[in-house]
């Protein structure tokens, strides 16, 4: 199907001085037209009103790379992702370039650059990204978002998980068993994910009349064990401790954990606690956590056949696909 542009090619051609044939390679994305020459047809493209970049095709004929993204606080809820998209990229013929790196004001203008370079054919971002920079960066490529996802966004896909309600299923669960001074230890707030999981933590305890306590609501500013074991260790030494924890990841969980046991507390007896992903550790810990059993292998492949789909239907629709998680039980919210 032909494009449709808002001018007139010949008209681009004549302000550019250049033919028609070569305003056609450049919006074609053509590696055959200097920089000159491209330079010369996107200035005249810009001088009618409109960005360029918009309707330049990124082409899949230059190596096509997916570009997967991801904070620089990695872990190892993100392995299974990354196999999941890697799966994905490969049988539809493209090569996943994995990118460690903030994404800001700072740093977009070499990311930019990159891409452009590189002619990346789309982008997975796992990253926090302003919505204004995220729409800079749609305009550059596809792009389907994860972790922090926008659902209410037009023009970006995303994948998440059923992040509030199964938190909401968790805390439901420890109430179930007793537990009523439930502590919640989370990751930075700006990622949705824990947004909606610290929405489901609170619609639990304001469903079963608990009073949320400010100070057992705690937001670290990475995914950190020592951070998180420092603050476990601080909470559970107070007159009045939580009796149970429920955290965004297994990691916090083993953080817990240990805390813990360095205080002589018995677990579950005295304190319970549920993880979030069910990353290998819940199992070797000892002992094994409870925790929210996450896709996270079909995360990463759901994502890239998204992204893959947006690749080579620019017109394809916008897709929010939230995938379920289940809660899984072990140890550390039931007897040995």
């Amino acid at each position: 199907m032909r494009r449709k542009y808002p001018f007139s090619i010949a008209e681009i051609a004549r302000d550019a001085g250049v033919s028609c044939a070569t305003v056609s390679r450049v919006l074609n994305d053509q590696e055959a037209v200097g920089e000159e020459l491209s330079a010369r047809v996107c200035a005249a493209i810009r001088a009618k009103g409109v960005d360029p970049n918009e309707y330049i095709l990124q082409t899949t004929s230059h190596g096509k790379l997916i570009l997967f993204t991801l904070p620089f606080d990695f872990n190892s809820f993100f392995n299974e992702i990354i196999k999941g998209a890697k799966a994905s990229a490969t049988q539809h013929g493209y090569q996943l370039l994995i990118l460690q790196e903030h994404i800001n004001s700072n740093t977009y203008p070499g990311f930019e650059k990159t891409i452009r370079n590189l002619k990346i054919s789309g982008i997975i971002t796992l990253n926090h990204i302003k919505r204004e920079l995220m729409n800079s960066l749609s305009r550059l490529a596809p792009v389907v978002q994860c972790c922090d996802y926008d659902l209410s966004s037009q023009s970006v896909s995303s994948v998440s998980f059923d992040d509030q309600k199964m938190a909401r299923t968790a805390v439901d669960y420890l109430i179930s068993l007793g537990r009523r001074r439930i502590a919640f230890l989370s990751g930075p707030l700006k990622y949705s994910d824990n947004a909606y999981r610290r929405e489901g933590y609170l619609q639990s305890l304001r469903a079963n009349n608990i009073e949320p306590v400010p100070n057992w609501i705690v937001h670290l500013p990475e995914v950190n064990y020592s951070m998180a074991n420092s603050t476990a260790t601080q909470l559970l030494s107070q007159p009045v401790r939580p009796d149970a924890f429920f955290a965004i990841s297994d990691l916090f969980a083993c953080a817990i954990v240990n805390a813990a046991r360095r205080l002589n507390l018995s677990i579950p007896e005295d304190l319970m606690i549920i993880g979030y992903d069910n990353v290998d550790y819940s199992m070797i810990a000892s002992p094994t956590i409870s925790t929210i059993n996450t896709p996270k292998f079909q995360f990463g492949y759901t994502a890239c056949e998204l992204l893959i789909e947006r690749i080579q239907n620019p017109d394809a629709a916008v897709q929010h696909i939230s995938l379920p998680s289940e809660l899984i039980l072990r140890e550390s919210t039931a007897g040995r």
